[in-house]
């Protein structure tokens, strides 16, 4: 009873500040005015990072292969340094509220619907790992049904971010990933303390498993080729990662808070694998995305538990907080504005009033929330759930958004961008039907042979960024080519 009622009132926090975060200024509900500091900003970046795929997910793939685990955010980290060199100051300069934005400057309005549409699908999957981390964390630890977990985690992230938008989110994040750092150290003093004193059940760690930057499990070809491409690139191009940045007061704040986050996510990502092993070696046997609540459940004392699962529930939610709105945002002024107003039917790049779009905004956060409730109840697993969003969004969006920041000098039109999202989001999506297997039957045996031994054995993953690399390229070198000279 004290641990529930330690994590209803961080419930009631999250939905006090919601509500008295409440704005009517489409401006601060979309980008928080554009006012964050360093600090804040670079707080709610590595808040967003370590969601699901990033504690449950991450110290799961620690239990189940070592200290390797630690690359599924670490590569993020890494990936955080060019971006916050490179690219942070870029996006702010452009002062857009949405990625697709970027995409409708550059390319036109019907390559950013493109965009949005691929956006919002991968992104309601990855809500749903949060949803389903959530879950998970408080239904393993309070003995409470998981679909009812489910709808609780969903509907308290889902009311605060309508009541209070990007304010809100803000405003919850830096408290939160305090919150989650101390539940994370207490939770590794606490399982570390249950190893060193040998109590039964413990056991000896695998061979291999503090093997580190490789091990017989996870080689060079994940390290140098599929991690950095699959899961570091939506560091580089991801719509929560870019609606921090625009929340930054000015150019200089994006890039200080991307370096600042960078640090704190290497820092976390090989705390969090450390965390993994030493459950590995005091709890063998556990399911991998369940050994962290059911290490809580056993060693942390009432009160303290409480407290942990409300840091771990804190990183979470703060990640789907901002996923969320995100992508309802998205959806509200990329995709039905336009088409309300008749953007793509030569009405103009026109939209719907800024008062209109927000509340249209909030109405998608409780539709994007609800559609992502009904995916958590058929979770696959948060780490699988997580690489075929990625897969989808990477394959749509990534190339056509990169190629915008050097589009004269690569040559790119806005034919072959619109082309890279259909058919790069395209090939992705029909790769995730059935596992695979329809794309494989579309490609027949030889040719599913020929790119596993081209690309290696994440060829499905990585052939819808290849498809989009080639229409971003080919296709306006063909039309080039085949309008006539004068």
């Amino acid at each position: 009873m004290t641990d529930l009622m330690v994590v209803g009132a961080y419930f009631a926090v999250m939905l006090t500040v919601g509500w008295r975060a409440r704005t009517r200024s489409p401006e601060a509900y979309w980008v928080a005015g554009r006012s964050g500091r360093p600090l804040p900003v670079a707080a709610s970046l590595v808040a967003t990072i370590f969601g699901a795929s990033s504690t449950v997910g991450l110290v799961g793939l620690a239990y189940g292969r070592g200290l390797t685990g630690a690359w599924w955010s670490l590569v993020g980290g890494l990936a955080l340094v060019p971006f916050a060199l490179v690219l942070a100051p870029r996006v702010r300069r452009l002062g857009v509220i949405t990625l697709p934005d970027i995409l409708e400057r550059a390319y036109g309005a019907r390559v950013a619907m493109a965009g949005a549409l691929v956006v919002a699908l991968a992104w309601c999957g990855v809500v749903a790992a949060q949803i389903v981390a959530g879950g998970l964390l408080l239904g393993g630890i309070f003995h409470l049904p998981l679909q009812g977990a489910l709808a609780m985690v969903a509907a308290v992230f889902v009311l605060y971010t309508f009541w209070g938008g990007q304010p809100s989110v803000i405003r919850t994040d830096a408290w939160q990933l305090v919150l989650f750092c101390v539940a994370l150290l207490a939770t590794l003093a606490l399982v570390l303390r249950s190893v060193l004193a040998g109590e039964p059940g413990s056991a000896e760690l695998p061979t291999g498993f503090l093997s580190f930057p490789v091990s017989a499990d996870f080689g060079w070809y994940q390290v140098l080729v599929f991690y950095p491409l699959i899961v570091g690139l939506p560091y580089l191009v991801g719509p929560d990662i870019y609606s921090r940045v625009l929340c930054a007061r000015d150019e200089n704040t994006a890039r200080r808070a991307g370096l600042v986050a960078a640090g704190m996510v290497v820092l976390l990502s090989f705390a969090l694998a450390i965390l993994g092993v030493l459950i590995r070696a005091r709890f063998p046997g556990l399911h991998p995305e369940g050994a962290l609540p059911e290490a809580v459940m056993a060693l942390a004392p009432a009160g303290l538990k409480g407290l942990i699962v409300a840091g771990l529930l804190g990183a979470v939610m703060s990640s789907a907080d901002t996923t969320l709105i995100s992508a309802a945002t998205i959806l509200s002024r990329n995709v039905v504005s336009p088409l309300a107003n008749g953007a793509l039917r030569g009405g103009g790049p026109t939209r719907l009033g800024p008062d209109r779009q927000l509340a249209l905004t909030r109405v998608l956060v409780v539709v994007v929330g609800a559609v992502a409730w009904s995916i958590s109840a058929f979770h696959q697993g948060i780490i699988a759930s997580l690489l075929l969003a990625y897969t989808v969004f990477v394959g749509g969006v990534v190339l056509p958004t990169l190629a915008s920041f050097w589009r004269e000098r690569l040559g790119v039109t806005s034919a072959g961008a619109f082309w890279a999202v259909v058919l790069g989001g395209g090939c992705a999506v029909l790769g995730s039907v059935g596992g695979g297997t329809v794309l494989a039957g579309v490609l027949g045996e030889a040719g599913s042979a020929f790119l596993k031994g081209a690309l290696g054995p994440g060829w499905a993953s990585l052939l819808p960024l290849l498809v989009s690399a080639l229409a971003l390229v080919g296709i306006g070198r063909l039309r080039s080519r085949a309008q006539p000279r004068r």
